[in-house]
């Protein structure tokens, strides 16, 4: 079983802020339209027999919160500041960006439903734990793609999982990730633990970057390091030579600690409801043998044509636009029926 995995929450954002100029009907549309194309662009390629596209949910991220109180605090401290800053024109403008965003999220969600995608949102978690979680709950025989240009994502990399990287359309894998990035994939939560990630206010380690740690760690390229292993040769080397590196590594362990809880994707921060979520989510028929028309394909380009999209699909008819999810549908109907025959 082919599955793509998709954070819809990241992919609807990214093309709000990129297609700033698609309008439909006097609204602006690029990131419902901009989702849709994406990942009818995904499953074109991929050819799929499920798609699943997690959302965060309300007050997402506050598991993390409770365990660091200051994570994505630059994001509230931004939007308290930019409040305070703004003028009443300023305000109204950004209180209706955020509505529109809000409103396009809907639209995709509805699309998607009509298209055979699975789809999952639940409050307090992130789409990427959710992501994660699915991972680790995969059946046996499923190969799953990953669709996102979030790094954290390469630790779930293994020879059932890979991550089709949005930016340039290639796909990571196994095979090609030392050769992608200089170092092997074990130590990828490592690598992201220094790095930090300034966008959620994790603090990495200043000055430790992947050169220094080839320069001065080289088997850090080629061998799965740990923290006790990485400290002990730190303290080792700092005997010898006084280099800054060594010290900022010794002194960081409680950073490290912290980031790694943060950051490990195979230690998703979900619930228990989240966890039998996922696992019906991934088991469930989710077309209804009692109502063929419960989902429509025909039912989603009405709704295009509704809200005015069909002018951005140019030279392309509907059926054509909308022809990859028809193999998903077919796919979702065969496994439907074969839960109901077992």
């Amino acid at each position: 079983m082919e599955t793509i995995l998709i954070d819809g929450e990241w992919n609807l954002k990214r093309n709000f802020i990129k297609r700033t100029d698609m309008f439909a009907r006097g609204e602006h549309c690029g990131g419902s339209y901009g989702s849709l194309e994406s990942i009818r662009s995904v499953v074109n390629r991929i050819m799929p027999d499920r798609t699943v596209v997690f959302w965060d949910g309300l007050a997402s991220g506050t598991l993390r919160k409770e365990m660091y109180p200051l994570y994505k605090k630059n994001r509230d401290k931004s939007f308290i500041i930019d409040d305070c800053l703004m003028n009443e024109r300023q305000f109204e403008h950004e209180k209706n960006r955020k509505y529109s965003q809000i409103q396009q999220k809907i639209k995709v969600k509805n699309y998607l439903e009509e298209l055979f995608i699975r789809q999952l949102e639940l409050e307090e978690i992130e789409a990427d734990d959710l992501i994660a979680l699915y991972v680790k709950k995969r059946r046996p025989d499923e190969k799953i793609t990953i669709f996102s240009s979030d790094k954290d994502f390469y630790q779930l990399i293994d020879d059932n999982v890979c991550v089709l990287r949005p930016s340039d359309n290639k796909i990571i894998n196994k095979e090609n990730f030392k050769k992608e990035f200089g170092y092997i994939i074990e130590n990828t939560l490592f690598l992201r633990c220094f790095e930090g990630d300034t966008s959620d206010n994790i603090h990495g380690v200043n000055g430790v970057t992947l050169n220094q740690l080839s320069k001065h760690f080289p088997k850090f390229l080629d061998e799965r390091y740990s923290l006790d292993r990485l400290l002990f040769e730190a303290q080792e080397k700092y005997s010898e030579k006084k280099l800054k590196v060594f010290e900022k590594i010794i002194e960081s362990r409680s950073v490290l600690e912290r980031n790694r809880t943060l950051m490990n994707l195979k230690r998703p921060f979900v619930t228990e409801e989240a966890k039998r979520e996922v696992v019906e989510l991934a088991n469930y028929a989710i077309v209804d043998p009692d109502n063929s028309d419960d989902r429509s394909i025909k039912t989603a380009m009405r709704m295009i044509v509704a809200d005015g999209y069909k002018q951005f699909i140019f030279q392309e008819d509907m059926e054509l636009f909308f022809r990859p999810f028809y193999r998903l549908m077919m796919k979702e109907k065969e496994y439907s029926s074969n839960l109901l025959n077992e």
